[in-house]
């Protein structure tokens, strides 16, 4: 009878670990990596996004049914120990019989699932969504924003819930436009966004050394695509200032050729990679600043983010005057390509029908320099996963132009015959 009681508890504590660690998972994921997950196909990831579109009532459930898990394993090992010990062993046990079940059935999960949440919440996803429609009527008995997030009764919660509910609404109804809804729901999720999720990544900052001085940079500020542009000191995770490219032009204009960039940057804005975005604008703002370097916990760079990025979360990609409209993906032939640093890995993939793998990075840049973990020199040649790409051009930060080769197989080789 004990073993049964502590198989028993044993059971529900594994269902307390697999919905603590889903839940975990799946809120663990920013929005852009759901995005990408949804575009590239992996199955589970439609199931993600769902449960992140229907948060509280899903977070409802988790809570509910942890709770009875956890209250079911503790009562059945608390009953294998009565059985085994008697009442006054029990009345030790208990105690510590509690901690345990809290911290292997919440906190361990959690903390553990921090290495692998793709993975997980790609798995978890379908099984959450289900287990919430199982025990809806229950779990709206639950006040969750007062429960979980201590801001019961908060009328600004309320009306936010309220909005986005008409919102909704309205579109089912055809009142409100697929485009009018979109900027609801992006003006309410701005504030779950992070700076993380609006951030070009460090690998592909466009930078230069700030011991430059402005006569060896000027042919190619003419070129230079931004009116904003970091310098740095020793390496990109030294960011040292901004260098404004209307005022360099000026010093050019006024014959200081001479001065150095340092000398000329603005300072420069750093930021958490965890400030929401709604922040992040009230900061540029206030400050009067585009832009601001991504920190990252050790003090160096995790990326870059501009108010057009904040800003495009909000309405979409944003197109002005000065963006150069050049083909970053030159198709040569079936099995031949050039493309820019830039290109998003999708279109690589889709081109070539090959899956190279993008969790971490978006960019072929970011591919390159995460597969070979250093910038490769112009002419390197490297093999990935059925492709060969040789190096055109490249920076010291930065892969800028590569050139692909699909390697036929034997099935392409009897198609092409």
């Amino acid at each position: 009878m004990s073993a049964a009681f502590v198989a028993a508890s044993l059971a529900f504590l594994l269902i307390s670990v697999l919905l603590s660690a889903g839940e975990a998972a799946i809120f663990a994921l920013s929005e852009s990596r759901i995005r990408t997950l949804e575009q590239e196909g992996f199955t589970g990831a439609g199931s993600v996004s769902a449960v992140r579109d229907q948060a509280e009532p899903v977070r409802a459930a988790v809570f509910l049914l942890n709770g009875l898990a956890n209250l079911a394993a503790v009562a059945f090992l608390v009953g294998a120990e009565v059985l085994a010990w008697g009442g006054a062993g029990a009345a030790v046990s208990v105690p510590i019989t509690i901690v345990a079940v809290f911290f292997l059935g919440e906190v361990g999960p959690r903390v553990a699932v921090t290495r692998r949440p793709v993975r997980i919440a790609l798995a978890a996803a379908p099984v959450l969504s289900r287990a919430e429609r199982l025990v809806r009527p229950l779990a709206s008995l639950i006040r969750l924003e007062g429960l979980l997030s201590g801001r019961n009764g908060e009328e600004a919660s309320t009306d936010q819930v309220a909005v986005r509910e008409l919102s909704r609404l309205g579109q089912e109804e055809g009142i409100v436009g697929e485009e009018e809804h979109l900027l609801v729901e992006r003006a309410f999720r701005l504030d779950e966004l992070s700076a993380w999720d609006a951030m070009t990544p460090r690998v592909d900052i466009f930078a230069w050394s700030d011991a430059l001085v402005l006569s060896e940079i000027i042919d190619e500020l003419e070129r230079v695509p931004y009116s904003r542009v970091p310098v740095y000191g020793d390496s990109i995770d030294d960011v040292t200032g901004i260098l404004y490219v209307r005022e360099a032009y000026q010093f050019y204009v006024s014959g200081r050729t001479d001065v150095t960039l340092a000398r000329i940057a603005r300072d420069p804005f750093f930021v958490p990679g965890s400030l929401s975005l709604t922040r992040l604008l009230k900061d540029f703002q206030a400050r009067r600043i585009h832009m601001g370097i991504v920190a990252d916990e050790f003090g160096g760079t995790d990326g870059l983010v501009t108010l057009e990025d904040v800003l495009e979360e909000l309405v979409g990609e944003i197109v002005d005057e000065t963006d150069v409209d050049e083909e970053p993906l030159h198709r040569i032939s079936r099995n031949e390509l050039v493309a820019d640093g830039s290109v998003d890995l999708r279109e690589i993939n889709y081109a070539f029908n090959v899956t190279l793998p993008q969790l971490e990075h978006r960019s072929l840049n970011g591919f390159i320099l995460e597969e070979l973990g250093e910038v490769p020199d112009a002419g390197e040649i490297i093999e990935r996963d059925g492709v060969e790409i040789e190096i055109l051009e490249a920076t010291d930060t930065q892969v800028l132009r590569a050139r692909l080769r699909k390697i036929p197989t034997t099935g392409d080789e009897g198609e092409a015959a």
